[in-house]
Formats: C-alpha cells, structure tokens, sequence
C-alpha cells in the first residue's frame, strides 16, 4: 500500500528535520566534584586544633559549583562531606564517583582542613598511620582511576604544597608534570600554600584566605583581558597576588601540574 504523497513529503522532511538537528550535537562535558570541608575533627576541640571555617568553605564550593558560574554540576555528580561526616573510609568512597567520568568530563576534589607535606587528615584521624590513608599518593591514585581528561585538585590545607613533588606527580599520571601542556588533557594542582607554610583563615572574611579569593576569581575578578573567560593563567595571578597582601606575604599559593595556560575554569 502507498501512502498518500502529501502526507509522505511531511513525514520525509519532520525526519530530515530532526536528523540535521541532533547530528552535529553530541553529549556535554560533565563535571564530577567531590568536596570535603573539616573544621571539628574527633581528635580535637576548638582549643587544641579544630578549625573555624574550613566546613563553611566547602559549603560555599559546592554553592558556587551549583550555580550558573560554576556549571550547574547536579547534586547526582557531587559528594560533600563535611566535619565528621568526611571520615577516611568516606572520603575514599566518595573518589568513587570519578570513575564515572567519561574521557571529555571534567573531576574535581576540594579539600579544606588540615594538612601535612604528604597527606590530608580525615576527620577521623588519631595517629600518623591514620593520615596516611588519605595520603596524597591515596588522592593521585584515585584520579589515575578515572577517564576524565581535566582533573583538577584544589587544597585549602597547610603544606599542601608537599604535592608538587615531581616524582610522585609524573609517576602517578604517567608523564612528567609541566606547566604547560597540549590540549589533550590537564591535570591541575591548585594549592593554598607552598610546602613549608600555613594555610590561614580569616575572621575578616569568614573562611580560608585561599578559598575566599579563588572563588572571587573565578566569580569573574580574575578575568583580566575581559573576554569573559576566566582561565587558569589568570586564576592564578589573580589568587597569588591577594592571597599575598592579605596575609603580608606568608601565604604564597602554588598552581601546578600539566595543563594549557589557557585552560578555561568559568565563563561569565
């Protein structure tokens, strides 16, 4: 039976129609976060090593990774764990979700709380054998895991520095880290102090120094061509130079890793 011509030319051009419109589109990149902020550890008391703003940035992290500015990433691609919720074992489980990422995404770990030259501490951290179950080999490992081509570590940690080691950071990516790179893939350290300093917080305004102007910056202050792309090249100049002033030079943030400079972080 042939169906009748006009009714056929209207089905033949809805189905040309809908072709061309999907054939040039293909799925976006995703971003897979996991965030971990710890001011009340299970070892200390306020008086004796518990941080003041360390929850209350991860918060805003996850807040702004929500937003517009920052991708809209669902709350089904984040984990936030904060205090005593971001348990060693938690904090491991919760790496699991950047195995997720396909080779065009994008994962991301934010940590901030306290910190060693070699590893993170859990909330759940008691003695040295405790911290290095989130030694910073354990989180390097954890991105080698995953398929994503960006991956990006931002620490809000004293000596946080400690995970430019050139060593550690070409063995567990399988090249030599360099601060530029080809468009392939990137892998970002953005860290809060170099290895020897403090990270500090600030009563003035409310959470980590670091924290603070990286999320200014990649609000759009740190856009200094104004093209409305705030790049990690800027991010860094911008963070570096603030974070210098506000805490008179005892804070120097380090950017590391093997990346573009101009590998885009946020669009305005």
């Amino acid at each position: 039976m042939q169906p009748d011509s006009a009714v056929f030319s209207i089905l033949f051009n809805c189905v040309i129609s809908l072709l061309l419109s999907t054939s040039g589109t293909s799925a976006q990149p995703a971003t897979y976060a996991v965030v971990i902020g710890i001011s009340d550890y299970e070892a200390f008391s306020y008086r004796t090593g518990d941080l003041r703003f360390a929850d209350r940035d991860a918060r805003q992290v996850a807040a702004f990774l929500q937003s517009p500015l920052g991708g809209r990433v669902p709350a089904s691609n984040m984990r936030v764990l904060t205090n005593r919720q971001a348990t060693a074992s938690a904090i491991g489980q919760a790496m699991l979700l950047f195995r997720k990422a396909k080779p065009t995404d994008r994962i991301m770990l934010y940590f901030s709380g306290h910190g060693t030259a070699d590893s993170f501490a859990p909330a759940d951290a008691r003695s040295v054998n405790d911290l290095k179950r989130l030694s910073h080999q354990t989180i390097k490992a954890a991105f080698r895991a995953s398929k994503a081509s960006t991956k990006l570590c931002i620490a809000d940690a004293c000596l946080s520095g400690g995970m430019t080691n050139p060593t550690a950071v070409a063995s567990t990516f399988g090249q030599s880290a360099a601060p530029h790179a080809d468009e392939s893939g990137a892998i970002a350290l953005l860290l809060a102090s170099r290895s020897t300093q403090v990270a500090i917080e600030s009563r003035q305004l409310a959470g980590g120094t670091f924290t603070h102007y990286l999320l200014r910056g990649l609000s759009g202050r740190a856009d200094r061509n104004a093209d409305r792309i705030v790049t990690i090249r800027e991010l860094h100049q911008y963070v570096s130079q603030r974070v210098k002033q506000a805490t008179n030079g005892k804070q120097t943030p380090i950017f590391y890793g093997r990346f573009p400079d101009n590998l885009p972080l946020t669009y305005i």
